[in-house]
């Protein structure tokens, strides 16, 4: 078979990833467990790496794939890591939303809490 599976995908590069879904599975566990990542960024990333290791296990998932859209197996491993880039965009963007509208709203605080201690300061209580 020189050197592929049933499947068509190459041992070697199925052994790849493989190999670099046990690796990401791991850096992510780790970055958590050191307080690096909070578990609900975590997630994104516990996905990838878990679909990863579900294609690098089960290869006939791409092949499966492939033929249903009429793709080379390529192009269905850049599709599906394109999917996971923008969902991480997206994920990062509704982080960077909220903060702005949180920022937002300690500045006003803040302004306000300023606007009473110098009135506080002008009128000390009797």
């Amino acid at each position: 078979m020189d050197g592929y599976t049933q499947t068509g995908i190459q041992t070697a590069h199925r052994l790849g990833i493989l190999g670099l879904s046990v690796l990401l599975l791991a850096v992510v566990l780790e970055l958590v467990r050191r307080g690096y990542l909070k578990e609900r960024y975590a997630l994104l990333w516990l996905a990838t790496a878990g679909l990863s290791l579900l294609v690098g296990a089960f290869p006939s998932i791409i092949t499966w794939l492939a033929h249903l859209f009429n793709f080379q197996y390529l192009t269905v491993l850049f599709a599906m890591y394109f999917a996971f880039t923008l969902a991480l965009v997206l994920c990062f963007t509704i982080v960077i939303s909220r903060l702005a509208e949180r920022n937002r709203e300690l500045t006003q605080e803040v302004a306000l809490l300023a606007h009473k201690v110098e009135q506080i300061e002008k009128d000390p209580p009797p």
